[in-house]
């Protein structure tokens, strides 16, 4: 009985290192597709963040293979999918859509969608058309409320210091003399002083001596936000960040993550095969904007001086790059060990240098 049990045991061992064998013996079918700069051709080689890193992890794990381009991002997936090829790799965001069909190896870079948009030169309209859209953004109103709020408080207290002991000029009547008291309020702030207008007792006058002083600053304060609100609106035009988008005409990658966001949150989605297409639509005028993953629109900027683009908003949808394998891959283990040995002995840190001139934050 117990030597049959050896000769099992032996056997799994046998079946075991063959299979690893064949792995290493087999040529691994690759998949990628042009995604600046984690797969690109360059003078005829094949280079990028992404496919330093799978050559690293094919030496690692001691793979042999062989690797092809595809155009768009289904054509890669769909690769795997019809078990066409055993590796994809590129840029492809982990989504629970993909899992459906298809396995990814542990995550090895972080990203996020970001939005593209192309400075206003010519305008996004007339001086007056930019005011309008100044003065009634959310910035503006909460600065201009608060200030009628300090307004407001500062008249209801020289009104009532004042209501007796100079009743001619703010009338003891609550309606009458709150008016007379705003106008001075408002005079001293714009102007600086209210001709045959002014309070009379020390405690009206200790406070008209602050609000000059305050006066000045919160022109000062007022002017500012009103002309930062002014330049981000000339640069960028009414696109901000994510909120801005519902009902824009945006572009991205045909089959992206980005795509599937931006049909969610009902923009106006026009695909495209790569970012420069893309950005050529975004220059003439057809795009309000691009959005698409952060590390290669800022990568595809870098390369471009005197631009009139610019990355506008925060990082948004977190996601994780993986290596796209075929559902129930055998290579997966394999595959994830020699990412863990790679990260484990700074290979990530230096490719991160390598392509984008620092290691991750």
């Amino acid at each position: 009985m117990n030597r049959s049990y050896r000769w099992i045991i032996v056997a799994i061992a046998c079946g075991c290192f063959l299979a690893g064998s064949a792995f290493a013996q087999q040529k691994i079918r690759v998949v990628t597709k042009p995604v600046q700069p984690f797969s690109f051709t360059e003078n005829g080689k094949l280079m990028g963040f992404s496919i330093d890193l799978w050559e690293a992890v094919a030496k690692e794990a001691g793979f042999q293979f062989e690797t092809r381009n595809v155009e768009t991002v289904p054509q890669m997936l769909d690769t795997l999918k019809n078990r066409q090829a055993d590796v994809a790799i590129a840029a492809i965001s982990i989504t629970a859509e993909r899992h459906a069909f298809m396995d990814f190896s542990q995550p090895y870079y972080d990203s996020g969608l970001q939005i593209l948009v192309a400075t206003n030169t010519q305008g996004s309209g007339s001086l007056s058309a930019n005011l309008a859209r100044t003065f009634l953004s959310w910035t503006t109103v909460k600065v201009v409320g608060g200030l009628l709020l300090v307004m407001l408080v500062i008249s209801h207290l020289v009104w009532w210091f004042e209501r007796r002991k100079n009743a001619e000029m703010y009338p003891e009547a609550y309606g009458a003399g709150v008016w007379e008291s705003f106008w001075w309020t408002n005079s001293m702030l714009l102007s600086g002083g209210c001709e045959a207008k002014g309070p009379m007792g020390v405690p009206a006058r200790l406070l008209a001596i602050l609000w000059m002083v305050a006066s000045i600053i919160l022109i000062a304060y007022f002017t500012a936000v009103v002309t930062t609100e002014m330049t981000v609106k000339s640069l960028t035009g009414d696109i901000s960040g994510p909120g801005d988008l519902p009902g824009v005409k945006v572009g991205t990658i045909a089959g992206s993550t980005a795509e599937s966001w931006l049909r969610k949150n009902k923009a106006k989605v026009s695909p495209y095969p790569d970012v420069p297409s893309a950005v050529a639509a975004l220059n003439s005028g057809e795009l309000k904007a691009v959005v698409y993953d952060a590390p290669v629109l800022r990568y595809y900027l870098s390369k471009r001086t005197g631009t009139r683009l610019r990355l506008v908003g925060p990082t948004f949808e977190k996601q994780f790059y993986g290596i796209g394998l075929q559902q129930d891959s055998p290579l997966r283990l394999p595959i994830n060990r020699a990412l863990l040995a790679l990260n484990e002995r700074g290979f990530m840190d230096e490719l991160q240098k390598k392509w984008f001139g620092s290691t991750p934050e």
